[in-house]
């Protein structure tokens, strides 16, 4: 199931629920969607992130605040108009989690609840302030999920948590998950999953054929989930890097790249590479500061052909190694391929590391390789856009099997 993103309007006979590009209206008093639904979000929220909203929060003064990324803006739902933003949640909400939230809720103390991949911050409703200590969600809240995609005060006086395909009903008290939970979502929430628009299918991303239509495709990908950056810069823990999130931890390694000099465009010799290398990595607390913490200290870059070149190896490197570990790799539906390589792209080679996802991909059982696919997130808060991105690459996957769709098209980013 895809990721939900759902609040409850402030009049309370109305809730919403998001999924990719599309909404359903849901009826509080009917339990269920209201006919006439899924819709297309940029059809009918005039000025709101038209797909992929993170989280919603209603709020006291009748406004909704979106977020999406680093992005936040408010929203007037009455009236259909953009209050404020969208602007960085770093300027609209001073000390919270700055990038990006999973899921958001007003709780009825007046304190707000804002989860971010496995861990949490609280909005103090007296004082009006973020607490800037992110505490882990397993540890503060018993039995609920360790991750929270969607959550939800609902008119009764319950909240609600979902994560994946189940919801938990949660005490109004001390937050602990009632008894009998969590459950399907699909069996009690009418109008969820939320399907595709009437008559919608979208129109793939990638070109007909095989491995090479996923390869064509994989820069245009990578490019925002890893950046692409020309110089050398230190990622989340303290490796040398370059390029689209491409390792060059020792200097023989950079040395062997076409650096050039940034402000004349001359090649850098070997020693000069090298040079660069041992500064870049001995230069204190870059590694916490991200990659344009290097942009000021750096000399030499990598032109785009260079750029593109160590993204097609590393590519072709994991191809071969995919290929030869899945019997069935060929066959796999193109969104599925473009996921593992996504996966594989984090770090080593994962499938014999993985075998609850290895199982399930070898079987065709995308949706439970799709809950399979989740990277570790500890220290590295960047990892969250990535799993939505495989998230949803499987779950298409599944779709495509599902409706027979053409396995060698690309779908991604549009969600089936």
């Amino acid at each position: 199931m895809e990721k939900l993103c759902g609040f409850v309007a402030p009049s309370g006979v109305k809730a919403y629920f998001f999924t990719g590009e599309r909404y359903i209206r849901y009826d509080v008093e009917a339990d269920g969607a209201d006919e006439g639904y899924p819709l297309a979000i940029a059809d009918q929220w005039p000025g709101l992130f038209e797909a992929d909203i993170d989280a919603a929060l209603p709020w006291s003064d009748g406004s909704v605040f979106f977020f999406r990324g680093d992005q936040c803006l408010a929203y007037d739902i009455e009236n259909g108009v953009v209050l404020d933003g969208p602007r960085p949640i770093a300027e609209m909400w001073p000390g919270l989690f700055d990038l990006g939230i999973d899921a958001a809720i007003l709780w009825g103390s007046g304190n707000a609840y804002f989860f971010s991949g496995e861990e949490y911050q609280v909005f103090d409703g007296a004082s009006g302030k973020i607490d800037p200590e992110a505490r882990p969600i397993a540890g503060d809240w018993p039995g609920a999920f360790p991750r929270i995609d969607t959550a939800l005060w609902w008119p009764s006086g319950n909240p609600y948590v979902f994560s994946g395909s189940e919801y938990a009903r949660l005490d109004p008290e001390d937050g602990s998950v009632a008894e009998g939970f969590p459950r399907p979502v699909e069996e009690d929430w009418r109008g969820l999953p939320i399907g595709p628009v009437a008559g919608d299918v979208p129109e793939p991303a990638g070109p007909a054929g095989s491995a090479r239509s996923v390869r064509d495709f994989f820069p245009e990908f990578s490019a925002p989930l890893e950046g692409r950056v020309p110089y050398l810069y230190q990622d989340v823990k303290g490796l040398v890097t370059t390029g689209v999130g491409n390792l060059v931890d020792s200097p023989e390694e950079a040395a062997a790249l076409p650096f050039v000099h940034a402000a004349t465009g001359r090649p850098a010799t070997r020693a000069e590479i090298e040079a660069e290398w041992h500064r870049i990595k001995n230069e204190p607390g870059l590694a916490k500061k991200g990659h344009l913490a290097a942009k000021a200290i750096h000399t030499l870059e990598l032109p785009d052909a260079a750029i593109d070149e160590l993204v097609r190896k590393r590519f072709d490197v994991n191809e071969a190694r995919m290929s030869a570990f899945f019997p069935g790799w060929a066959d796999w539906p193109a969104d599925a391929r473009l996921g593992a390589h996504s996966i594989a792209w984090t770090g080593s080679f994962f499938p014999t590391r993985w075998p609850g996802f290895t199982a399930a991909a070898n079987a065709g059982r995308w949706e439970e390789a799709a809950a399979q696919s989740h990277l570790r997130e500890d220290g590295n808060p960047g990892i969250a856009p990535r799993n939505r991105a495989n998230l949803r690459l499987f779950r298409n996957a599944a779709a495509v099997v599902a409706r027979g769709l053409d396995r060698s098209r690309i779908y991604y980013p549009a969600a089936l």
